[in-house]
C-alpha cells in the first residue's frame, strides 16, 4: 500500500473505492483478445481474405473445452473456424453472391491465421459483407476488427465491431479516416457504446487510459491547465504511435502493456502523496510516449503504405484528443468543485488514488504473466 489509509468513516470509504477499482481492473479485457485483423486482396473475380485472431479467441469460437489450440488442431478445424467467422454470412456484390473456396489455417506463435478464398461474379465493382462474428458472445464484448482491403490496386482501411458489423467495399477505395477517428474515440473510452450496449452498462476497454488521465487530474488546477494535461498526453501518444507505426521504433507488446499498467500505478502514487507538480502536462506527455506504442502494433499488422498509415495515424490521434476532451468535460467540474473543499478533497483524492493504484498494479501483474 502507498501510505496509511484514513481512519474511521473515511477509511471505510477509501477501502470501498479501492475494492471498486480492483473490480474494475478485473473486468477489463486484455488487449490482444479485443483485436482481430482482416486483410483482403482481390484481382478480377478472385478475392482472398486472411483473418488473424488471438489463439485463445479462435479456441473460444471453436467451442474448445480448453483455450489451448495447437497447430494440428487448428489446421484440421480450418473449415469449422471459417464457418464460425468469415463464411458465416455471404459476400454479396451487385451481380450476385461470391462462391467460397476451401479454407486453410496456420498457428503462428499466439496468432491463429485463417485464409479463405472466394470467386465473385465477373465485373463486380461493389462488395457488401456482413461479419456477425464480431458480436459473438464467445468473444470479448469490446472486440474490434481492423480491416485492410486491396482491390485491383486501390486500398481501403476501416474498422468493424458489433455496433457496425457490415463491411462495404468498392474497387475505388480510400483510407477510412472517419473510421480511425472514431476508433480513437473508442480507444480512449469516450464513445457511448463503450459504456453501454444491449447487455446493459459496462466498463469501457479504455478504462486504463481513463484512470491514468484521472490520476493526473486529481491534483486540480484551472480548466486550461487540466486541458493542457490531456493535450500533453495526446502529444506523447502521437509521437510514439507514429514512430512505431512507421517502423522506426517497435518494442514488443509484452513489454509495453505492463509498462502502461505500471505508469497508471505511478501517477496514482504521485496523486496519493499529494505532489502537485506545476508541469503535469510534461508528465502526461512522457507517459503518453509509453501509451502510444499500445495501438501501433495493431496498425503494423495491417501493413499500410506510408500515405495510408499517416492518414490512419492522424485520424486515430484526433479521435484520442477529442475523446480525452470529452472525458475532461465530465471530470473537470468534480475536480474544480473539490478544490473549494480542501478537507474533502484530501480524502477523496487519496481514496481514488489508492483505487487507481490497485487497478494499475493488478493490470501490471496480469499483463506481465499473461
Amino acid at each position: 500500500m502507498i501510505g496509511a489509509p484514513p481512519r474511521g468513516p473515511h477509511r471505510r470509504a477509501a477501502l470501498l473505492v479501492a475494492v471498486t477499482g480492483a473490480l474494475a481492473a478485473r473486468t477489463a479485457a486484455a488487449h490482444p483478445l479485443d483485436l482481430g485483423y482482416l486483410r483482403i486482396e482481390g484481382t478480377g473475380a478472385t478475392l482472398t481474405a486472411t483473418l488473424d485472431l488471438d489463439a485463445t479467441a479462435a479456441a473460444h469460437l471453436l467451442d474448445l473445452g480448453s483455450p489451448a489450440l495447437d497447430a494440428g488442431a487448428l489446421r484440421a478445424r480450418a473449415e469449422e473456424l471459417a464457418g464460425a467467422t468469415l463464411r458465416r454470412a455471404e459476400l454479396a456484390t451487385e451481380r450476385g453472391a461470391c462462391r467460397w473456396d476451401t479454407a486453410s489455417a496456420e498457428l503462428r506463435a499466439r496468432t491463429a491465421s485463417l485464409t479463405v478464398g472466394a470467386t465473385c461474379p465477373s465485373g463486380s465493382r461493389t462488395f457488401r459483407w456482413r461479419l456477425p462474428f464480431v458480436g459473438d458472445a464467445r468473444l470479448s464484448s469490446t472486440f474490434q476488427l481492423l480491416v485492410k482491403a486491396k482491390l485491383d490496386g486501390g486500398e481501403y482501411v476501416t474498422t468493424v465491431d458489433r455496433g457496425a458489423p457490415e463491411l462495404v467495399m468498392s474497387r475505388e477505395l480510400q483510407v477510412g479516416f472517419t473510421e480511425f477517428l472514431w476508433s480513437g474515440i473508442e480507444h480512449i473510452g469516450a464513445a457511448p457504446g463503450e459504456w453501454h450496449d444491449a447487455g446493459g452498462w459496462k466498463l469501457p476497454d479504455g478504462i486504463d487510459h481513463i484512470l491514468f488521465l484521472l490520476a493526473l487530474l486529481l491534483a486540480g488546477g484551472t480548466l486550461l491547465q487540466l486541458a493542457g494535461i490531456a493535450t500533453g498526453f495526446t502529444a506523447g501518444h502521437s509521437i510514439t504511435l507514429a514512430l512505431s507505426g512507421l517502423g522506426l521504433v517497435r518494442p514488443p507488446a509484452s513489454v509495453i502493456e505492463p509498462l502502461i499498467a505500471l505508469s497508471i500505478a505511478w501517477v496514482a502514487t504521485i496523486a496519493f502523496l499529494g505532489r502537485k507538480e506545476r508541469h503535469r502536462w510534461k508528465v502526461a506527455a512522457c507517459f503518453g510516449l509509453v501509451h502510444g506504442f499500445g495501438f501501433a502494433g495493431a496498425l503494423h499488422e495491417l501493413q499500410l503504405s506510408t500515405p495510408d498509415l499517416l492518414a490512419a495515424l492522424f485520424g486515430f490521434n484526433a479521435g484520442v484528443e477529442l475523446g480525452q476532451l470529452a472525458i475532461l468535460l465530465v471530470i473537470a467540474p468534480g475536480v474544480l468543485l473539490l478544490q473549494r473543499r480542501p478537507a474533502v478533497q484530501h480524502v477523496v483524492v487519496r481514496a481514488l488514488a489508492a483505487a487507481i493504484f490497485a487497478a494499475g498494479m493488478y493490470w501490471f501483474v496480469i499483463r506481465l504473466v499473461g
